[in-house]
This record gives C-alpha cells, sequence and structure tokens, in this order.
C-alpha cells in the first residue's frame, strides 16, 4: 500500500482500477522542403487543419449534449484559435520563407509562445498556453495520420492516472461520462480539466508529482478526495476505513442538500445573502443546485483571454443576457475584463514591466485603450432587460477613475438611444475595494457608486506587501491579521455610513471560519465558488448573530493573527460543538 499526496480539486472518494496515460508528442525532426514542394506543404497543413476543426467540433458537440452549449465553450476557444489568422500565417511564413516542413514549422511557433506564456506569472495564462499547445500537438499528429488509439476507446469505469491532460481529451473524456476519478501530476485550479470534473462531480486530484511513476495499470487505487490522498493497492483495513468514511461524506451531502430550502437567517433571525463566483458561462445553469441567490461576481477575463479583440458586442450580450434570466430575480453582478499583471491581449505583444502587479492592469489598461471597455459596457447595458444586472469595476484607486468610468457609461448609453436598443433598467454601478487606497473614498462615493465588492485575495496582497502567488510568503496572507480585521471592519462601516451595500467576494467568503468573522463584522453579502455555499449556510444557519457579533467585536483587542484566530475557534467551539460536524465525520 502506497500514499500519494496531491491537491484537491474536486472533492469525493472513489474507488477503482487504475489506467495510466502518456500522452506523449509526436516526435519531430527539422526537415526542409524544396522550394518546387513548397506550395504542396502549405496544402499539406491547410488540410490538417481542416481535419483538426472537424475533430474539435466532434468533440464540442459530444460536450454540449452532455453539459449544456454553453459547457462547449471550452473547446469553441480552440476551434477560435484555428481561426488565428497570425497564428496560421506565422505558420505558412516559417514553410515558404524558411522552406521548413509543417511539422517543425509548428513545433517552432508552439515553443515560441509556450515560451512567452510560461514566463508570465498570472495563473490564467497558464490555460492559454495550454490550449495553443493542445490544438497544435492535434495538427502535427493529423499530418502524421497518427494512428494512435484514442484515449476514450479505453476508458472505462476507471481511474485515469497521467502526467497532465489537455484541454481536449479532458473534454473528450467528460462528454461521453466514461471516468470514474482523476489523478494528475501536475494541473493547476484555472485549468479547463478542473471546471469539468467541478461540473460533473468527478474525484479528482492534482499536483501529485509522480503519480504516474508510481501507479501501475490496473493497480487499485481510492481517491480520498477530502484528504488529498491517492492511496496506491489498499489494504482491507483501509479499504473498510474509506468505506465508511464515504458513507459519512454521502450522508454529510444529504444533509446539506436538507440545508438549502431553510430561510436564509441566523438562529436568531439576522438575514444573509450567499451568492456564486463564475467564470464560464455554463455555471450560471449549476448555481441555483448548490442554494445559491444569483451570481456576484462574474469574471468576464476568460472570455477575453481567449478571444480578445474577436469577442464582438453581440456575442458578449448574448451571453449576459441568457446568464442574467436563468438567474432571475437574482443579481448578476458582472465584473468587467479584470486583465494586466503583464497579460495583454491575444496577438499583441506583451509590454514588460518591472513590477506587474502594480502598474497597467484592469481599468487602467482601459483607461487607456477603450475601445474593447466600450464594446463590453455597451454589451452589459443592452443586456440588462430583466433589470437585474450589475456592473462591477475592479483595481479601482481614485475618483477621478470612477468619473471617467462614469463618462463612458454615458456614451454608450447615447449611443444605444441613438440606436433604439437601449433597455428600460439601468444598470446598477460597483467598484471592487482591493485596493487599500480605495478605502479612503468611499465616504465620496455616495452619489457616484451604488455598491461595493470587496476582494480581499488582492486586499491582503496590497495591505500586507505580500505575493499572493508566492508560497515563501503566503503564511503572511492570514485573514486573521489583526489589520486586516479592522481593514474589514472599516469597508463594512464605510458603506454603511453612505448607505451602500458591500458584498465579499473573495476566498474569505467561502471558508467556514473567516466568513464567519466576516459575519460578526456586520457583513450580509456573500459570494463564493459555489460548491461552498451549502456549507456556509449550514453553519450561518446555526449561530446567533447577536453572539457572533460579541465575540467577533473582542478580536479587536488581540495582537495577533495566532491570537485571533485560536480565541475565535475555541469561542465557536464552546458555544456550538457540533458546528464543525463535517471535520468531525471525516
Amino acid at each position: 500500500m502506497e500514499r500519494i499526496r496531491g491537491k484537491i480539486v474536486s472533492a469525493g472518494i472513489v474507488s477503482g482500477k487504475a489506467l495510466l496515460y502518456s500522452s506523449q508528442k509526436e516526435i519531430v525532426r527539422l526537415d526542409k522542403v524544396s522550394p518546387e514542394n513548397c506550395e504542396k506543404e502549405i496544402w499539406r497543413f491547410d488540410n490538417a487543419v481542416k481535419k483538426t476543426q472537424a475533430q474539435l467540433k466532434k468533440i464540442q458537440q459530444d460536450l454540449a449534449r452532455v453539459m449544456g452549449k454553453d459547457a462547449a465553450f471550452i473547446i469553441e476557444t480552440q476551434s477560435l484559435l484555428l481561426q488565428d489568422s497570425n497564428l496560421l500565417n506565422e505558420i505558412n511564413g516559417l514553410i515558404k520563407n524558411s522552406l521548413l516542413k509543417a511539422e517543425w514549422a509548428i513545433q517552432e511557433v508552439e515553443k515560441k509562445y509556450r515560451q512567452l506564456f510560461d514566463s508570465i506569472p498570472d495563473l490564467s495564462f497558464k490555460q492559454k498556453s495550454s490550449d495553443i499547445s493542445d490544438v497544435l500537438n492535434r495538427i502535427i499528429n493529423n499530418l502524421r495520420k497518427s494512428r494512435r488509439r484514442e484515449l476514450t476507446e479505453n476508458v472505462s469505469d476507471a481511474i485515469l492516472v497521467a502526467e497532465d491532460l489537455s484541454p481536449s481529451e479532458t473534454a473528450k473524456l467528460m462528454s461521453r461520462k466514461k471516468l470514474l476519478g482523476l489523478v494528475l501530476d501536475k494541473g493547476g485550479d484555472t485549468s479547463h480539466t478542473v471546471i469539468l470534473a467541478r461540473t460533473l462531480g468527478i474525484p479528482a486530484i492534482f499536483d501529485t508529482g509522480n503519480a504516474s511513476r508510481v501507479i501501475n495499470n490496473d493497480d487499485q487505487v481510492v481517491i480520498d478526495g477530502l484528504a488529498g490522498e491517492v492511496i496506491v493497492n489498499p489494504s482491507p483495513a483501509m479499504v473498510a476505513e474509506l468505506t465508511v468514511k464515504k458513507e459519512k461524506f454521502q450522508l454529510y451531502q444529504e444533509r446539506l442538500k436538507a440545508v438549502a430550502p431553510l430561510a436564509d437567517v441566523t438562529r436568531d433571525r439576522h438575514p444573509f445573502t450567499l451568492m456564486a463566483n463564475i467564470e464560464l458561462p455554463f455555471e450560471g445553469d449549476m448555481i441555483q443546485a448548490y442554494g445559491a441567490k444569483g451570481i456576484g461576481l462574474f469574471r468576464t477575463e476568460f472570455l477575453y483571454l481567449e478571444s480578445g479583440p474577436r469577442l464582438s458586442e453581440e456575442e458578449q450580450y448574448l451571453i449576459y443576457k441568457d446568464i442574467a434570466q436563468k438567474v432571475f430575480p437574482h443579481p448578476l453582478v458582472i465584473r468587467t475584463f479584470d486583465i494586466g499583471r503583464e497579460k495583454a491581449e491575444p496577438g499583441t505583444t506583451i509590454r514588460g514591466e518591472a513590477n506587474p502587479s502594480l502598474g497597467l492592469m484592469a481599468v487602467r489598461m482601459f483607461l487607456a485603450n477603450r475601445q474593447p471597455l466600450k464594446r463590453q459596457i455597451k454589451a452589459i447595458q443592452r443586456a440588462n432587460s430583466s433589470g437585474n444586472i450589475r456592473i462591477l469595476f475592479p483595481m479601482i484607486t481614485e475618483i477621478e477613475e470612477i468619473h471617467s468610468l462614469r463618462q463612458i457609461m454615458a456614451e454608450t448609453s447615447a449611443e444605444l438611444i441613438r440606436e433604439n436598443r437601449q433597455p428600460k433598467h439601468p444598470v446598477q454601478v460597483g467598484i471592487m475595494i482591493e485596493i487599500p487606497a480605495a478605502i479612503g473614498i468611499i465616504p465620496h462615493l455616495g452619489e457616484t457608486v451604488d455598491f461595493f465588492s470587496v476582494g480581499s485575495n488582492d486586499l491582503m496582497q496590497y495591505l500586507l506587501a505580500a505575493d499572493r502567488n508566492n508560497s515563501a510568503v503566503s503564511y503572511l496572507l492570514s485573514p486573521f491579521h489583526p489589520a486586516v480585521v479592522r481593514t474589514l471592519l472599516e469597508i463594512r462601516q464605510a458603506a454603511d455610513h453612505i448607505r451602500k451595500p458591500v458584498t465579499v467576494c473573495g476566498e474569505m467568503a467561502g471558508k467556514c471560519v473567516p466568513a464567519l468573522m466576516l459575519l460578526g463584522l456586520g457583513y450580509r453579502h456573500f459570494s463564493m465558488n459555489p460548491l461552498a455555499i451549502p456549507e456556509i449556510k449550514r453553519i450561518f444557519t446555526r449561530v446567533h448573530y447577536s453572539w457572533l457579533k460579541r465575540i467577533v467585536n473582542r478580536l479587536l483587542d488581540f495582537s495577533s493573527r495566532t491570537e485571533i484566530e485560536e480565541y475565535l475557534i475555541e469561542s465557536l467551539l464552546k458555544k456550538y460543538p457540533s458546528l464543525f460536524l463535517h471535520q468531525q465525520m471525516l
């Protein structure tokens, strides 16, 4: 028996036979073509592109049949890459000008893009690199007329173990529902694989490091997606233990379902609202099953990074309108493109910055280049026919930015009126509080802002001067740091003073103890990963707000994050011994 640790990306417990998969790339050698055969080589490349387009279309259709047409957007973004004239022209250029065979030209272009995206610290760009590599490698396979059997032919009620898995392979597997679980050596929280696994409820553990080298085909494997472990060839005693754990987890999930119909109030009738954070359009179909009262944060940068300048006003309008109608009468809060930190439009050169986290990003970027933002704002305004859409601007530093954004909204509204396309409902305007400087201007925003959203992840990063992507300083990023607690209280009090609602939409909102602290600080609106909603509702409905408020108020007297965290947890367990029941059960 062997245990392998990893990162839980989709919770659950499952056992089955292991199936190892190696997505080995075709070996490509440097080959040249003669000038007289150059046109034939370009024809050969064009045919491989067409074959790849047909394959992706089939995967897209299969995925849409199982998960809905919006889920197929994941593969549609790859299809769009094959319509990217810059990408294809670059490959054609190497074939024509350097007389390279198509396979080597593709590999050279893929290497260039991979190095470019790997140099960017932002995790969402790693997925873009994966998409490009996936598409280009599929073209190479089609050029070689590869006879390698499709992965899905071998998978039947198995736990797939691999070093990594490409987006198109993942989508094909998920669309055929042949997978029990998934174990990867690599992977990340922003990958398409994670999104699909969570959506279909397939237990998955990533970042194991060496699982594909330790596990053999047909080994009995158990994924413990609660402890973050993969157990290889478990002993009978371990199987019995995990069976009991699985039964308890299923019972726990049933109890969570019973929480959904309960009123959103604490035991002493203090109201709260739990909303969902989403990244992809199809996630809007799922959130009501978790008890979400709307979408408190729709991160739209995925749409932009995948399509960039190709993302038209009409395409955005249809996406936003569809989601708004699905969650009506609850709100849909659309955050405008929050890109930067060395991210740029697809097909453009990335301009290096000495400190990208303090540089040209989000509204700063789009106030300098307004056309993409105007297109997005106009689409949002048009989509608000149901009246439940709100617009949220990220990374606000000063009131001048808000005035400029309001001016753009006035311009786009005037254009819609002239075009006779203006909905009768105006769009409410909010800003994210994630830069500490924005806290100081809240008292002056009563006439210009309708609501606030606290981005706790970035707020802590900037407040504590600790990069949240740097593991060496991750210990500093504690929601219980005295400065964080006082800052959160200051934000809530300032928003209350001008009578504007404020929502917390960072990771704090979806974690039990930090969320209870926020509730005690007076926050009433929370937005989080949909999977966290049932558990947060369970604990909120079991506490007394009046008691929690007194306990949290005492936290202001402590001087360290350790003292604050220990006092809060001890007080909660003393008052409510079974509050964190799931931890005892599992």
